[in-house]
């Protein structure tokens, strides 16, 4: 079973993402800021992380660099969940994220990149 940290301080977006890849048998914890996130990246184990491009308190790529200097998280696939559109593809793909998808989410695409994620590609 795919563990997920999902972090977004839409808690409508939260919802509607933890009751959807919840109910496709994955194991979803909920952060609203980049540092509740950290916090639950040193205590729990995660196979994929869904982060907001705009949190708070850090940014989404500020995020990923954090956590992936994790001890165990270097290699941890990541997906960067946008509202604005295309505008933060460029900047998330830099910073090193594996997916880029664009707010409201099409929860088939996003069922298509866990799986491509979860395979290695």
């Amino acid at each position: 079973m795919m563990h997920i940290l999902l972090v977004d301080d839409n808690v409508l977006m939260q919802q509607v993402l933890y009751h959807f890849l919840e109910s496709q048998n994955y194991t979803v914890v909920l952060a609203d800021d980049a540092a509740t996130a950290l916090t639950l990246a040193q205590q729990l184990t995660f196979d994929l992380l869904l982060i907001d491009m705009r949190l708070p308190d850090l940014d989404g790529p500020q995020l990923l660099l954090a956590l992936r200097n994790l001890p165990g998280m270097q290699r941890c696939p990541a997906i960067a969940l946008s509202g604005l559109g295309t505008q933060d593809r460029e900047a998330a793909l830099a910073a090193g994220f594996d997916h880029f998808l664009i707010k409201p989410i099409d929860l088939d695409v996003l069922v298509q990149a866990l799986e491509r994620l979860s395979a290695g590609e």
